[in-house]
């Protein structure tokens, strides 16, 4: 059973607390809880405003929407064409699918007199886009990563930096006073289910028994012809 198999196998669960979240944000605000960690998190010297701003600065939508592009457009140009659509398919979905959960909930943001607001925002507050976004383009590039989907020298470097920031997204969300902790929650949680359904369309989309080789290699495979076999 591969990583992806058992992530799949999650999706009811994932997709179930998701829902049953999204729901409670759309009746209560503040969920319980929420203004003691949000409390909680403001007082932390970490990780700090500067820090906190350049994360939310490469993992807003429009940012996360450009590189995606650009990913895809590279995905495209080292032969992984399925990965690339996949990813700006991804792309479209992502924002329609982040503002009308958005809109539905229509959640008020944080603030006196149960935070500092330290950042600015211009959107409904659940789920967090600033994680939404980063986690479900990220979750897609780490699973691509984690399954050799991509050539080798990006492997590590990609999966390493996909982790951190799938990780990372939250915390300043918080410490800024910009989101309920319950909307960070919500944004790992929509944002995952998007990246499994990318990953698991790849799957489902990729070709079986055929190699992972060059165009040269696919062209005579294309061809009906066999490659010779050497001898030692």
């Amino acid at each position: 059973m591969g990583p992806l198999s058992w992530a799949v196998a999650l999706v009811p669960l994932l997709l179930g607390a998701t829902l049953a979240l999204t729901v409670l944000a759309a009746r209560s605000t503040p969920l319980p809880g929420d203004a003691a960690i949000l409390r909680w998190g403001q007082g932390l010297p970490f990780p700090g405003e500067g820090l906190s701003q350049g994360v939310r600065a490469i993992t807003g939508t429009q940012a996360v929407l450009a590189t995606g592009a650009v990913l895809a457009l590279l995905l495209g140009l080292v032969g992984r064409r399925l990965e690339a659509l996949v990813l700006l398919a991804g792309l479209v979905l992502l924002p329609l699918l982040q503002s009308g959960i958005k809109e539905l909930v229509d959640r008020p943001r944080p603030g006196p007199p149960w935070s500092e607001l330290r950042g600015g925002f211009s959107s409904p507050s659940f789920p967090a886009g600033h994680v939404m976004s980063p986690t479900a383009l990220y979750g897609y590039l780490l699973w691509l990563a984690a399954a050799a989907r991509v050539p080798t020298p990006w492997r590590w470097p990609l999966g390493l930096w996909s982790a951190l920031l799938l990780l990372g997204a939250g915390p300043p969300n918080v410490w800024l006073g910009v989101h309920w902790p319950s909307d960070v929650l919500g944004g790992w949680g929509w944002g995952l289910l998007l990246a499994l359904a990318l990953a698991a369309t790849v799957e489902v989309l990729a070709p079986r028994g055929l190699p992972r080789a060059g165009p040269g290699a696919k062209l005579r495979a294309w061809r009906g012809i066999r490659p010779k076999r050497t001898h030692p």
